[in-house]
């Protein structure tokens, strides 16, 4: 396990994950092209199998966060099965425990160390839904940058180089059409974007 995380861990980290992930037997998994959420965890009934999920190319610090975030639900579905709420009070308590160690500027810089301290008193079933933690994980300015929460319903916007059509708005995130391929897509409500004159 330590030559798989190692690279995708802020380094006064990687031993406190190490030591956390033996309690479980579990496999960990890599994907490329999930855009909705950053990690996963599932758990396969049949095999008794339990699957961490978590996307390449986060940064050092939103990868060791989501990787905490889906290892509590693990915990959870060892000990209470499915009898509690997926982000219910046990995951929020066991997320906040596991993170609470690392709350130290050796392992996240000042002013995310801040945010995360105030997110762990009542965590959020979704990083994008915490905004003060999102704008300062995706580095961007939520004060003078159009977010998708800006956009119109049925206005074309452009997000990571592509074109998308805004279809809905949800609780945190907008399901949007992206026109060249068809395809829906749920993003972030506070995600930056360009409007398309």
């Amino acid at each position: 396990m330590q030559e798989i995380l190692s690279p995708y861990l802020p380094k006064h980290s990687i031993e406190y994950c190490i030591q956390l992930s033996r309690k479980y037997d579990f496999r960990l998994d890599f994907s490329f092209n999930r855009k909705s959420k950053f990690g996963h965890y599932k758990y396969l009934p049949q095999s008794k199998t339990h699957i961490i999920s978590i996307n390449k190319g986060l940064t050092k610090p939103l990868f060791l966060i989501t990787y905490l975030h889906e290892l509590a639900h693990l915990e959870v579905m060892t000990s209470y099965k499915r009898r509690v709420k997926p982000h219910g009070l046990e995951w929020k308590q066991t997320f906040a425990s596991f993170l609470s160690p690392l709350l130290n500027e050796h392992v996240f810089e000042p002013l995310l160390l801040n945010v995360l301290s105030k997110h762990l008193k009542n965590p959020k079933a979704s990083l994008s839904a915490d905004h003060e933690l999102w704008e300062v994980l995706m580095n961007t300015d939520l004060s003078q940058s159009t977010k998708i929460k800006d956009i119109k319903i049925e206005e074309h916007f452009i997000f990571k180089k592509r074109v998308f059509k805004k279809l809905k708005t949800r609780r945190t995130r907008a399901l949007c059409l992206e026109p060249s391929s068809g395809n829906q897509y749920l993003i972030p409500l506070i995600a930056t974007v360009e409007k398309v004159n």
